[in-house]
């Protein structure tokens, strides 16, 4: 018999206050016991592949890879790790398989780690999760592959001069049939999928970023007619090369799945993805066209890389990338990296674990092996506790998003107009994530490969931070959208660059913005926005929430001068001093008003507001302010007075807010990070760059929801929250990395 737990719910009475006591004994979900999830979805009928019905899982693989001792994943056992995997409830497992040395299962086609003898790792780990209903996804390594490479030296990519580039294996070369053959051999034994890791072009301009060997060079005249550029090269032939690396790995992936399906038709597939932020052109990936690849898309969020936004931004992302498509967010156990022998705290995974499935998206949590492939336990012991809370709680995750804002991506700009300098486009856009999740205004994604009316018309506010390139097919949906009673909010550069990334004389916007835009100033970054205070007087007074009045707000970043014609405009955009002489000279004062700093036009039924700076931009720059992010919220407030939902609680707060319509119920999640400060002393002379900080406990805090439709009762998850009812509005104090209010309508 399950175990009975007792949960507090909270009822209104006549005159809208809680009452607190109305007491009910819960059944604990079957999924407490290990395994038990994916056998309960087998009893119900529920025939979905295991990626739509599962939600946690983890990825085992070794530290490293050597030949060189006895050592070296020797004492790795396929029972110790999948028994591991059930003590910490995970309801599915992925396990290396091959990676870029060796296999580690009996391979004909690659070298198996030595270490293992004669034992097959993955029909020990298949035998024993056959035990626990779990579903077994097979690890394989696809770029990196170095076993391959020197075995085949006629398969790595080469540069211009016709030189192999070591580590990367072209996409055009016999490599493909190789990697079916390795598929097919695992296809022998009773796994659930793969996971094909590493499809990419490299990360740096350290290495030429293609391949030019003979074979893709005929391939690339056929397809287009001319021969492939000799390197970067910036016109409309590289424009070919950059759509050609895309398709060569696009092609890879499809057939490789091809191939799987064509033989075992109910695995899975997916392809490590790297076609978000901040991942630029160099990687080979798009936004959509490579989140389209496998049967999910799946991709690393990783705190201490990127940033404490990330686990957020990723599951956003991949959710705009692919609409209605399975997610999955992949983190680690470790505090730097993945192959350190940390541990987290309990509370930051929960916090990161609970982002990535109130996002609706799976998480997986990468556990690496100790050199002799044995386990740390409390590794285990720290995952269970977080996915023992997330299996009881998985009836409040996978309900369509309720999104108050949509922010754009544009592919075109991030490859055009930023180049080689990605933060030149993406601080915008990180900047402009962070500033609504900081305000607690919940978001979606929305991309320039597929965006289409439907899609705009699924936000009353949509946000274009920085999108300097912009085609007419794009600006036409817009100016429907804005017709229709649609409201667009625009920053910084916005439409001011052709397809090549090159700043024109007019902002192909204007006509919708209402303004003539004068020139640009994105030479000098320390630019300023006065807003005056008669606008407390006037229509404008809404921009003043929270930010002084005549005050200059550096803005560091891009500014636009324009000149108004059918906007109303708001404040001054102001340049700064300028001094040859001045060490500081990219960090003066401010000199002189060049043009408006806000532009508002009404379109039809709705609305443009013109920023012609980059607040956003600003807000994650060395010089952010909050400022900043209270006048993007303040105008998106405007645009939209009557949310479903608004939320006043610490900036540290994030905000997903759902609709379980099966239930009808709404389904307010409250996601808080909590950390002491770093040092930055600690990363000199190497920058300001520092790791975040580590989450020992959950923050106690008050989050007031001002609901704006009618609701029956309200009710919290955790039996050591507390909420108060009055009227319309919802008080939550809690002490919980997550927590979610749920209300009734």
């Amino acid at each position: 018999m399950p175990r009975e737990r007792t949960r507090r719910k909270f009822l209104r009475n006549a005159v809208g206050t809680v009452v607190v006591g109305v007491a009910a004994t819960v059944p604990a979900l079957a999924a407490d016991a290990p395994g038990a999830t994916a056998r309960a979805g087998r009893a119900s009928g529920d025939t979905r592949p295991w990626y739509r019905r599962l939600r946690v899982g983890i990825e085992w693989g070794p530290t490293g890879a050597n030949d060189k001792d006895r050592i070296y994943l020797s004492q790795a056992s396929g029972k110790q790790i999948i028994e591991a995997l059930v003590r910490a409830k995970a309801e599915y497992a992925v396990v290396f398989m091959k990676d870029q040395n060796f296999a580690y299962y009996n391979s004909r086609l690659v070298r198996k780690c030595p270490n293992l003898g004669d034992r097959d790792l993955l029909r020990e780990c298949c035998d024993e999760a056959a035990k626990h209903g779990m579903p077994v996804v097979a690890y394989c390594q696809i770029q990196y592959d170095t076993a391959t490479g020197a075995a085949h030296p006629d398969w790595w990519m080469r540069d211009p001069q016709g030189k192999e580039i070591g580590g990367r294996l072209c996409y055009n070369s016999p490599y493909l049939d190789h990697c079916m053959q390795v598929a097919a051999e695992m296809m022998a034994y009773p796994i659930a999928g793969f996971h094909f890791d590493m499809l990419d072009f490299g990360f740096t301009l350290d290495q030429p970023v293609g391949c030019w060997c003979k074979s893709c060079q005929a391939a690339f005249k056929r397809e287009y007619g001319i021969d492939m550029p000799k390197g970067v090269t910036w016109d409309a032939a590289w424009d070919k090369m950059l759509e050609f690396r895309c398709r060569s790995n696009t092609r890879f992936c499809e057939r490789l799945q091809a191939f799987v399906k064509s033989r075992r038709p109910e695995l899975s597939v997916d392809f490590n993805y790297h076609g978000y932020p901040p991942f630029n052109w160099i990687p080979g990936e798009r936004p959509v066209q490579h989140a389209m690849n496998g049967d999910f898309v799946t991709a690393e969020g990783l705190p201490w890389i990127f940033g404490h936004d990330n686990p957020s931004l990723l599951a956003l992302f991949m959710s705009g990338a692919r609409p209605g498509g399975p997610v999955q967010g992949v983190t680690s156990r470790s505090v730097f990296n993945y192959h350190d022998f940390t541990v987290r705290p309990v509370a930051e995974m929960a916090w990161e674990v609970f982002t990535y499935l109130a996002h609706g998206a799976q998480c997986t949590i990468v556990e690496k092996a100790n050199y002799d492939g044995t386990l740390d336990p409390v590794v285990f012991e720290r995952i269970g506790e977080v996915f023992g809370e997330a299996l009881r709680k998985r009836a409040y995750f996978g309900h369509r998003p309720v999104q108050e804002v949509g922010l754009y991506y544009s592919s075109r700009t991030r490859d055009w107009f930023a180049r080689e300098d990605p933060p030149k486009y993406m601080m915008a856009f990180w900047g402009a994530h962070r500033a609504l999740l900081h305000s607690h205004i919940p978001l979606g994604m929305i991309m320039d490969e597929n965006v289409s009316p439907d899609r705009l018309r699924a936000f009353p506010v949509v946000y274009l931070p920085n999108v300097a390139v912009l085609t007419k097919k794009e600006v036409a949906l817009f100016e429907a959208y804005v017709a229709a009673g649609g409201h667009l909010l625009v920053t910084g550069l916005t439409g001011m660059c052709d397809l090549y990334g090159q700043v024109q004389k007019e902002s192909v916007l204007s006509p919708l913005i209402g303004a003539k835009l004068v020139r640009t100033h994105a030479e000098h970054p320390d630019n300023y926005i006065r807003l005056p205070g008669r606008l407390a007087e006037g229509d404008g007074s809404f921009l003043l929430s929270g930010i002084p009045a005549d005050w200059p707000m550096l803005t560091y970043g891009p500014v636009a001068a324009y000149e108004p014609n059918g906007a109303q405009p708001f404040g001054d955009v102001m340049i700064a001093h300028r001094s040859r002489d001045n060490m500081w000279s990219r960090h003066m004062s401010p000199d002189k008003p060049v043009g408006p700093a806000v532009l508002v036009r009404r379109h039809g039924q709705g609305k443009v507001v013109c920023l012609a700076g980059a607040p956003d931009a600003a807000y994650v720059g060395d010089y952010r302010m909050p400022e900043h992010r209270k006048l993007i919220s303040n105008i998106v407030r405007w645009l939209n007075p009557r949310p479903v939902v608004v939320v006043r609680a610490p900036v540290n707060v994030e905000v997903v807010v759902t609709h379980d319509e099966t239930a009808n119920r709404l389904l307010v999640h409250l996601l808080c990070f909590c950390g002491p400060g770093t040092n930055a002393a600690v990363s000199f002379p190497h920058g300001r760059r520092v790791l975040p900080p580590v989450m020992e406990e959950g923050m106690h805090y008050t989050a007031r929801i001002e609901v704006n439709r009618p609701f029956t009762r309200a009710e919290v998850d955790g039996s050591d929250s507390t909420l108060v009812v009055r009227g319309q509005v919802v008080e939550v104090t809690t002490s919980r990395p997550h927590e979610v209010l749920v209300l009734h309508l």
